[in-house]
């Protein structure tokens, strides 16, 4: 044919030729990959199994002749230690730091503030005071420094008496945050 014709259709478009080994190849693998998985399970079932029973029993028996190397009064004596340290730990876990107030006190309490009697109610987490202070400016002071402190929930000024030498007596009622005398500071 010349140049410049065209070429027939036959040989324009060459069939291409499917490789037959692939398909066969690649089944021979995954045949030998299963095979091999089958016989790591299999190995793994028999062998490993039976040695990590041998070492259960081993350890097993070595447990048994620790627990008859120790007398049963001295397990009975253990177990009461046991059973007061867990008593114990539940009963400080729901204790109430009531020490924790007096440190509160010390911090919060301004210099002319003088406090003469405190009553703490740990039911409500609350404390009653009273006291006196030389004014009602100072009473005023004393209480929003009671009011701003994050340990209160509330502060309420209760009642206040007037005395002849121009101090005031006052109560005041404060409210604990709980979680501040759950724990020891």
């Amino acid at each position: 044919m010349p140049e410049g014709q065209p070429k027939s259709l036959n040989e324009q478009f060459i069939p291409e030729i499917a490789a037959v080994g692939l398909p066969w190849r690649l089944m021979v693998f995954s045949g030998v990959l299963f095979g091999l998985s089958i016989l790591i399970y299999f190995g793994m079932s028999i062998g490993y199994k039976s040695y990590l029973e041998a070492k259960s029993a081993s350890m097993d028996s070595q447990l048994e002749e620790l627990s008859n190397s120790i007398s049963q009064k001295e397990q009975q004596k253990f177990v009461g230690f046991y059973s007061q340290i867990v008593n114990l730990k539940s009963v400080l876990d729901k204790h109430i730091f009531s020490a924790n107030i007096f440190s509160f006190l010390e911090k919060n309490a301004l210099p002319h503030t003088f406090y003469t009697e405190a009553n703490f109610n740990s039911t409500s987490y609350s404390l009653e005071l009273n006291g006196r202070v030389p004014s009602l400016q100072a009473l005023a002071q004393q209480l929003a420094q009671l009011e701003k402190a994050p340990e209160i929930h509330s502060a309420m000024l209760e009642s206040t008496n007037f005395n002849q030498g121009g101090t005031v007596d006052f109560i005041i009622s404060l409210n604990f945050q709980p979680e501040y005398l759950a724990k020891p500071i």
